[in-house]
């Protein structure tokens, strides 16, 4: 009997080195067996949400969760046909400025039957803008393993969501920053009458005539306003503040078209989370809109900035796309989370015009 299970250990130490034996762990398995450690129990191996293995995995997910979490992703893309265009030229490259190029239709009468062409050749017209790249980080540092036991929740994974929820909103308050910045007065909708914020009054909120008119400006500005192409048709963007939002959904004309011709089911994400169209322009409501409350001669009005867009009405750069980063301090007893990003914005701006945005100007109700 001794004999047998003699045996039978060796045959269990030879077959588990012909299994490993390439990692030349042969030894290490025999002094488990004689100390009768057993190998067997299917035992898992894991790795914790905050082990170092899954930065990786966060820094990936930061990427693909972020622009989903900010406003203006439904409106980036790096065709010429987006609101917002997007170029990644310089992501592990040297060098903190991007230049964009933007060419005019021809415009002129071209020549008639045996005319000469020769001499009468029409130059491409052809503007550029810079865009500045900048890096911006935040980080949370936990105060130890006791601070994590004492709570019913993951804080490191909220404190993981929070950045990614901070970063996604710096990037969408610097569009609106940069989108905003120095109007032109040909690309400024006021209420009929009125020309400037102080003259607004409470009457003077959004209407869908304003939106007529402003869809009108648009097309036949100089350089036009050229909306984004979306299955063969046509369409601009308005992105409204939420007041403003309510001031055009107590319009019985806007509310009636939205019962009876308000298309459904449309999967391009210029449409995801809209609140409503209006003849090829398609409504989004946010809280972050430019607002204030000095409109009017006595400086009492609310009102807001709404604005109208259409192709390439801003630029967008990356340097470097947002990562992650987990660091380990005290011997292993604290642990920090960081996000960041490389990253510059500009409204398109080419021959001192801006390229494709208009904002309209209006009083609105303050909710």
């Amino acid at each position: 009997m001794r004999h047998l299970v003699r045996s039978w250990a060796w045959l269990h130490r030879h077959a588990i080195r012909r299994v490993l034996g390439v990692l030349a762990l042969g030894p290490v398995f025999d002094g488990w067996l004689v100390a009768g450690l057993s190998i067997a129990g299917g035992v898992d191996t894991e790795f914790g949400t905050g082990a170092a293995e899954a930065v990786k995995r966060w820094a990936t997910e930061v990427w693909h969760e972020a622009p989903s979490e900010m406003m203006w992703g439904k409106f980036i893309g790096r065709e010429k046909n987006s609101v917002i265009q997007e170029k990644t030229d310089l992501e592990g490259k040297p060098g903190d400025e991007m230049t964009f190029s933007l060419t005019r239709k021809l415009t002129g009468e071209g020549v008639q039957d045996d005319e000469d062409m020769e001499g009468q050749e029409e130059p491409a017209a052809v503007y550029s803008d810079t865009v500045i790249l900048h890096q911006l980080r935040n980080a949370v540092r936990l105060k130890g393993r006791m601070t994590e036991r004492r709570l019913a929740f993951n804080l490191r994974q909220e404190s993981k969501d929070h950045l990614r929820g901070w970063l996604a909103e710096a990037i969408d308050d610097d569009i609106y920053a940069k989108l905003t910045v120095s109007p032109a007065a040909s690309r400024t909708v006021y209420p009929a009458g009125v020309t400037a914020v102080n003259g607004l009054t409470g009457a003077n909120v959004i209407t869908t005539t304003i939106i007529d008119q402003t869809v009108a400006k648009a097309k036949k500005a100089e350089p036009k306003v050229w909306p984004v192409r979306i299955a063969g048709r046509d369409w601009y963007v308005l992105v409204a503040h939420t007041d403003v939002v309510y001031d055009i959904e107590q319009n019985a004309t806007w509310s009636q078209t939205q019962r009876e011709a308000n298309i459904r089911g449309d999967e391009n994400p210029i449409f995801t989370g809209r609140a409503g169209l209006w003849r090829g322009t398609v409504i989004h409501e946010h809280e972050k809109v430019p607002a204030a409350t000095n409109g009017g001669a006595a400086g009492d009005i609310p009102w807001a900035s709404s604005l109208f867009l259409g192709r390439q009405a801003g630029l967008l750069a990356y340097g470097m796309r947002p990562e992650a980063w987990e660091k380990e301090f005290d011997y292993g007893a604290r642990i920090g989370f960081c996000i960041g990003a490389i990253w510059g914005i500009t409204k398109a701006v080419f021959n001192q015009v801006d390229n494709g945005v208009f904002e309209i100007r209006t009083a609105r109700t303050n909710n």
